[in-house]
C-alpha cells in the first residue's frame, strides 16, 4: 500500500516538477509553487491524508512563511498544482476501487439479460447518469467562464469532477457493499450490522454543496433571462 501510495505521489511531483521547469527563474510564481507544492505532498503523506483545497494550504503555508499566498491568490492564480494534488489525493485514497466508469461505457451496460426489475432499476440509474452528466457539463461550463473570487473567507469552489467520481465510487461500493439493491431501491437488511455508516460526512456535504450550487447558479441565470 505504501508504495502504491508513494507511486501517486511521485507522479504528483513530476508533474508539478514539470509546470515549475515552465517558469521563469527567480520569480515569484515558480516560487509560489514550488512552496504550493511542498505543502500538498506533505499533506497527502500524512497518516491521514488531507485534500489540497486552497484555504487549507494557504493555512498549512502562513505557519511557516508569512507571506505564503492567500487562499484567494492561490485559487485565483494557482489552480494547476492544486488540480494536480487533488486529483493525487484522491487517487490515495480511492486506491482499491475499482476504475470509474466513463459515462460512455454507462451508456452501453446491456441490460437486457437482467431479470426485469434489475434491468429496469439500471435503465433508470443510466438515465440519472447521463442527466447528471450533462448538467455537470454545464456547471464546469459555467465555473471555467465564472469571476475571481474575492473575499477571503469565501467558500471553497467546487470542483465538480472529484464530486461526481466520488459519487461513482459510492454507487458501486453500496451495491457491492453491506446494502441491498432490489427493485424497491437500495436498503438496510438483517444482515446490515447496526451503526453501518450509509455516506461519508464528507461525500454528504459535497454532494449538498453540489446541488445548492447548481440551484443557485440556475436561479441567477434565470433571473438574468427576465
Amino acid at each position: 500500500m505504501a508504495s502504491r501510495i508513494g507511486a501517486i505521489i511521485a507522479i504528483a511531483d513530476r508533474k508539478s516538477e514539470n509546470l515549475v521547469e515552465s517558469l521563469p527563474d527567480e520569480s515569484r510564481a515558480r516560487s509560489n509553487i514550488e512552496g504550493i507544492n511542498g505543502i500538498c505532498r506533505s499533506l497527502l503523506q500524512r497518516r491521514t491524508p488531507i485534500l489540497p483545497t486552497a484555504k487549507v494550504v494557504s493555512e498549512e503555508g502562513r505557519k511557516h512563511n508569512p507571506h505564503f499566498p492567500l487562499e484567494r491568490t492561490i485559487y485565483n492564480s494557482y489552480q494547476q498544482p492544486l488540480r494536480i494534488w487533488r486529483k493525487a489525493y484522491h487517487d490515495v485514497m480511492n486506491i482499491d476501487a475499482d476504475p470509474a466508469m466513463s459515462a460512455d461505457e454507462v451508456t452501453k451496460i446491456d441490460t437486457s439479460l437482467m431479470a426485469p426489475s434489475i434491468g429496469n432499476l439500471v435503465d433508470r440509474l443510466k438515465e440519472i447518469v447521463a442527466e447528471v452528466t450533462q448538467r455537470n457539463n454545464v456547471l464546469k461550463k459555467i465555473i471555467d467562464e465564472g469571476v475571481p473570487v474575492q473575499a477571503d473567507h469565501g467558500p471553497q469552489p467546487l470542483d465538480s469532477d472529484e464530486v461526481i467520481n466520488a459519487l461513482g465510487i459510492w454507487l458501486r461500493e453500496a451495491v457491492d457493499g453491506p446494502f441491498k439493491l432490489d427493485e424497491t431501491g437500495l436498503r438496510v437488511t438483517g444482515k446490515t450490522p447496526p451503526g453501518t455508516r450509509v455516506m461519508s460526512a464528507t461525500l454528504f456535504g459535497a454532494l449538498k454543496k453540489f446541488t445548492d450550487d447548481y440551484e443557485l447558479i440556475q436561479k441567477t441565470r434565470k433571473a438574468r433571462e427576465r
